[in-house]
């Protein structure tokens, strides 16, 4: 069989997407010959209010998020079409998009802030430093189009918080929100103040979460116990008409945090994100506004395995900090109905940590202690500095919209660990620099007054993270081996089409249809190094894994959704989206007796952790004025048997679960909400959710939960 990359139907994306290009392309070209003339037949509010998204773009608003029990924002994006999430334990689910998973996802806050966590196991991704009671809304973007935001791959999450607004009078505004979870026997409490005039504005809120284990519905008892302790402040100024500046601090401390299917359990985990941002509007007849944004963040972060039975034998504490430091400025323009965006900025971020193993030898009656110091990482540090563009134009009755970006990225690391062998340097020469070119391309065109065409290319560079450039041999992912770093990896690129179709009419709803393809090219992946060369340093570690590139992986999928008319009492969502990755040549190592004794290559082998097809269809009713909204949600997730032989995947059932929810809203005050998840306590584990530790044995869903939420303002 030969490697095609359109050997499956999806792949024709691709070429559908340059079709659409190369057919509208001409049109556009004649159009603005005759700029003025056609210009004059379309109204900017008519065009730009017609074409709504343009890219693969979710915008989930608070006031969507306020009536869900949620503990953590990885696990509630699960809930959308193509967002899958890596569960480990609790909390700290890792969220994936369409195939894209860790560094390839850019998670980031308020346009540009980046939070860079301390486990190397990610039991800490972004956005579990974030909670959702302090979020505004977020962006969900698809794709490698989207480039103001920073470095994006495969997609890009944007968690915009809660910000002080200026008010006509001197006031003061608050809100207070209780919930709680049965199974999990949880609770959650957040105290939000708001106010100021029109000078001095501010907000600062608090909360607490604390969980315990869950029963899944198979009656077995998972310990995920947690809890979490947050705050916020933040104080505005009107410096002059349309000119303010805005500080903003927040501090967010996990301690107690489970992790069953990781080596080690979350003791404590600090973190600090302060925030300056100055915006300015209309400060001149072209120019529409200006931004300029300067932040810090620091992540104290100490895992250990003291709860664990292997504790006894020999104990394991891990410290890890890291700080983050970076800055962005955006000018936007208006000419007639051209839009320009320029701007810049720049990330550095510093990691350093090491693990402390204290082993314990009973012999003859005495009790032997020796103590083992090794190095996560030391002092390794990533510099990121670039400029972009963003261009939009309507033009006969096509919007348009263009982007670049150039990134200049550095990394160096203090390590003293070599390891060279025979000439050939597998762990030296710690200093790496790439120049990355990043461009995207969309339209959106209104076929008739009820279809419209969504099209567009685009290419998104990812430099590799610190841990794949410098971790010393722990087990990092999916697999049991122990991973070395690779300080000469090159980036990573995503070359990727996307084309959709959106029907829209009074009477049916929205129905849209789209689909992507996607060739990462240098893909990062784990190949293992000879046991003559270095051995693991993890117990029940077959081997050592080193990050190389290989040559290209393919993703490709769609994604489909209806929903029913708006303005009903009732309403009706329905979703389906699936994702199809393979890398055309992969190496499958054969373990014997805990060791690696042989390797093959398999052919179009699937890339690890994608998740299966999967569809919902949620209903609800509005009585009373909207004030009583009760709904119910079907969720049906087919088997997975597209799994990876080169990482040992395992095929996972499907399963069927159903949620009943219920808002009521007696007045403008209060909003009372509650339901049940896994209404029939349905045994079922995701696809990426992790093994349990030393077993092969994955990490059960949660069975039936009983929530519910009371949310009071005044």
């Amino acid at each position: 069989m030969g490697t095609c990359c359109f050997d499956n139907p999806f792949h024709l994306v691709f070429l559908i997407t340059v079709a659409v290009f190369g057919c509208i392309f001409p049109k556009t070209l004649h159009a603005q010959g005759n700029l003025p003339h056609d210009t004059l037949k379309l109204s900017e509010v008519e065009v730009i209010g017609k074409t709504g998204k343009l890219y693969p773009i979710l915008v989930i608003p608070f006031l969507e998020m306020e009536t869900f029990a949620i503990r953590d924002i990885g696990d509630f994006l699960r809930k959308e079409p193509n967002v899958s999430g890596i569960r480990k334990g609790g909390i700290g689910i890792d969220p994936v998009v369409r195939g894209f998973k860790y560094n390839q996802v850019s998670v980031v806050l308020n346009s540009g802030v980046r939070i860079e966590g301390g486990c190397p196991n990610r039991m800490d991704p972004t956005a579990s430093h974030v909670e959702s009671e302090n979020i505004q809304k977020i962006e969900l973007l698809k794709g490698p189009y989207v480039l103001k935001y920073g470095p994006v791959l495969g997609a890009l999450i944007n968690l915009e918080t809660v910000q002080p607004r200026p008010c006509d009078h001197p006031e003061i505004h608050g809100s207070f929100l209780y919930g709680f979870e049965t199974n999990w026997n949880g609770q959650r409490e957040h105290l939000t103040l708001s106010g100021g005039n029109r000078f001095v504005f501010f907000n600062a809120s608090g909360g607490y979460k604390g969980y315990g284990s869950y029963r899944a519905g198979n009656q077995e008892i998972f310990n995920t116990s947690f809890n979490k302790l947050y705050g916020t402040a933040a104080i505005g100024f009107l410096l002059s008409r349309n000119h303010q500046l805005i500080l903003d601090y927040s501090y967010n401390q996990g301690k107690n945090v489970m992790y069953p299917a990781l080596p080690m359990d979350e003791r404590t985990d600090q973190t600090q994100v302060a925030i300056i941002r100055y915006t300015g509007k209309n400060p001149g007849k072209t120019l529409h506004s200006t931004e300029i944004q300067g932040y810090f963040t620091a992540v104290h972060h100490v895992m250990d395995n003291l709860n664990r039975p292997t504790a006894s034998l020999m104990q394991a504490v891990t410290t890890v900090n890291s700080r983050s430091a970076g800055g962005r400025f955006t000018g936007q323009f208006t000419v007639g109905k051209q839009r320009f965006l320029v701007g810049g900025d720049y990330e550095h971020v510093y990691k350093d940590g090491d693990k402390v193993m204290t082993m314990k030898m009973i012999m003859a009656g005495d009790t032997f202690v020796s103590v083992k110091h090794a190095n996560v990482w030391l002092n390794a540090t990533s510099n990121n500095a670039a400029l972009f563009a963003e261009y939009k134009i309507p033009v006969n009755a096509v919007e348009w919209v263009a982007a670049l970006r150039l990134d200049y990225n550095q990394a160096a690391s203090g390590d003293t660990f070599r390891l060279v062998r025979e000439g050939v340097a597998y762990f030296d020469d710690l200093t790496s620099g790439f120049f990355n070119v990043s461009f995207s391309l969309g339209i959106k065109k209104q076929l008739t007054g009820w279809l419209s065409l969504r099209a567009s290319l685009g290419k998104g560079s990812r430099s590799p993270s610190l841990l794949e450039r410098y971790i010393r041999l722990m087990p990092v992912q999916y697999d049991a081996y122990d991973y070395l770093g690779n300080p000469q990896l090159k980036p990573e690129e995503n070359y990727q089409a996307d084309v959709a179709f959106d029907f829209t009419t009074p009477d049916l709803g929205l129905l849209s249809v789209g689909g992507f393809f996607s060739w990462i090219r240098n893909y990062i992946i784990g190949k293992v190094l000879p046991p003559s060369l270095i051995k693991p340093s993890t117990q029940g570690a077959p081997g050592v894994k080193q990050f190389f590139n290989t040559n290209g992986a393919y993703l490709t999928g769609f994604e489909l959704s209806w929903q029913s008319p708006v303005g009903k009492q009732w309403e009706v969502v329905a979703t389906a989206a699936a994702t199809y990755g393979f890398e055309p040549e992969a190496m499958k190592y054969i373990v014997s007796g805990g060791q690696v004794v042989g390797q093959e290559t398999v052919k179009n082998d699937p890339l690890p952790e994608i998740p299966p097809l999967e569809g919902s269809i949620g209903f609800s009713w509005k009585f009373f004025k909207d004030k009583l909204i009760p709904g119910a949600t079907i969720r049906f997730v087919s088997p997975q048997y597209r799994i990876s032989q080169s990482y040992g995947e395992q095929n996972t059932p499907g399963f069927v679960t159903a949620t009943l929810s219920i808002t009521y809203k007696p007045c403008r005050f209060a909003t009372l909400s509650g339901g049940i998840n896994n209404l029939f306590d349905t045994p079922y584990y995701e696809h990426l959710n992790r093994r349990m530790v030393g077993s092969t044995e994955r990490l059960f869903e949660p069975g039936r939960v009983l929530y519910g939420t009371v949310t009071l303002q005044f």
